[in-house]
């Protein structure tokens, strides 16, 4: 994946942002949490209003409606809606920032900046640099023009989700007596802050990204007409693969977003997809930064690992093996689930040396998945009538065990395969090429 450039900060911008995260961060006043939940809540209507021209320009261009490009249209603002909700984030500041925070704060101009960048930046990602050689024609393909119009439509959703999550999370954090911004960083990448959007607590990022990846089954994968409809970034996906890589462009986007608007210093390459791989620059912060002690870079065999998971393989809403089949390509571009062959081959080649997951978390054992063995050793349900698919808690009621196998992850050497393991229990998944 390419990497996702930031939007550049003015001199004068970058001289707040200093003094804003300088040594005299402290709890904030009444007015200036006002004045913070204000301009983020400002900043997401004008990242919303700018997600919808976005919409509304691929779908004008279907339709041969456009009195312009594609693309020149993303950044018109031809009703003025944009600047409208600009100049409430002006007055905003006017009003309520008198006293400007300590922290998480720059200016009016540069929330407004930030919002309409990453949203004009997101249709580049999925669409590529040009919109114009994009757009489907709604007169030559029907299906084709919808499949586009209604994804980009869930996805402009999908963001306005996230920063509503962002913007719950900061608001509780002040309220709660927040005295630098790594109380707001921590509500975009940290899991383990409730309400973050990396923890997405109430599960409103999944539901969302759910209604993503049903509409790219009902509007693009049924109709078959996915191929060659987002030659942006995700262009070799479609299904749920398709949705995850959508996601990370997301994650990518929004991440920036803040970072300009709060001066955050998120590390925006780790956040998109839990990977140091360059594909997301940070803005305001490191860009990009490795993770300490960083997974070594791809394998010769084995590209990464997805994270730890129940015998049943729960990844994005998805179970059994179609869920890792569609999460490995969704994080490693053109993988599969490793076969327990693989991996045996991939510890021959030294990939598993240090191994981490996609999270950053150091892997310590695999599922060890071998089509060739019966189903009931493989945490498939005895219920599930002989299918390789489905891969199931071990329950008083199934017979249903699991294989896997340790790794001592200093040396990437692989232990003995070990059988008849509960499902219940958690290990890593590989994705090989």
């Amino acid at each position: 994946m390419t990497i996702k450039t930031p939007i550049l900060l003015t001199t004068a911008t970058v001289g707040l942002l200093l003094s804003a995260s300088g040594a005299f961060a402290q709890q904030q006043s009444m007015n200036q949490q006002k004045c913070l939940n204000m301009l983020n809540k400002d900043g997401s209507l004008v990242a919303k209003e700018q997600g919808k021209a976005n919409s509304a320009c691929l779908k004008g261009a279907g339709m041969g409606t456009l009195p312009s490009t594609a693309q020149s249209c993303l950044t018109a603002d031809a009703n003025g809606k944009v600047q409208t909700k600009q100049n409430k984030t002006v007055s905003n500041a006017t009003k309520f920032c008198g006293t400007p925070p300590s922290f998480g704060f720059t200016s009016a101009a540069t929330v407004n900046g930030a919002a309409v960048q990453a949203e004009v930046d997101l249709v580049a990602d999925i669409f590529g640099a040009n919109l114009d050689t994009a757009v489907v024609s709604c007169s030559t393909s029907k299906a084709g023009c919808q499949c586009q119009q209604k994804v980009l439509g869930d996805v402009e959703k999908l963001a306005d989700k996230k920063l509503a999550e962002f913007i719950k999370c900061k608001k509780t954090a002040l309220k709660n007596g927040a005295t630098s911004a790594t109380s707001l960083r921590n509500c975009v990448n940290n899991a383990g802050t409730p309400g973050s959007i990396a923890a997405d607590t109430k599960g409103m990022l999944q539901k969302a990204l759910k209604t993503v990846n049903t509409g790219i089954d009902k509007k693009c994968d049924m109709p078959g007409v996915t191929s060659g409809k987002f030659p942006g970034d995700c262009s070799s996906f479609s299904g749920s693969a398709l949705g995850g890589c959508l996601d990370i462009l997301v994650e990518c986007r929004v991440c920036q977003m803040l970072n300009e608007m709060d001066g955050l210093f998120v590390n925006c390459d780790l956040f998109d997809d839990g990977v140091a791989n360059g594909s997301c620059a940070s803005g305001t912060g490191p860009t990009p930064s490795p993770s300490p002690s960083p997974s070594p870079g791809p394998g010769v065999v084995l590209k990464g690992s997805l994270t730890q998971t129940l015998g049943k393989f729960n990844y994005n809403m998805m179970i059994g093996l179609p869920a890792a089949n569609a999460a490995c390509p969704a994080h490693f571009g053109g993988t599969h689930p490793c076969t327990y062959q693989e991996l045996q081959s991939a510890g021959a080649a030294g990939d598993l040396d240090g191994l981490k997951d996609f999270n950053n978390v150091t892997v310590t054992s695999f599922w060890a998945i071998d089509p060739m063995q019966p189903p009931l050793s493989q945490c498939q349900d005895d219920n599930m009538g002989g299918s390789f698919l489905n891969w199931e808690y071990g329950t008083g009621h199934t017979l249903s065990k699991g294989q896997r196998v340790g790794l001592t992850n200093a040396t990437g050497v692989l232990g003995s395969l070990q059988s008849g393991v509960s499902c219940g229990a958690t290990s890593w998944v590989g994705c090989c090429q």
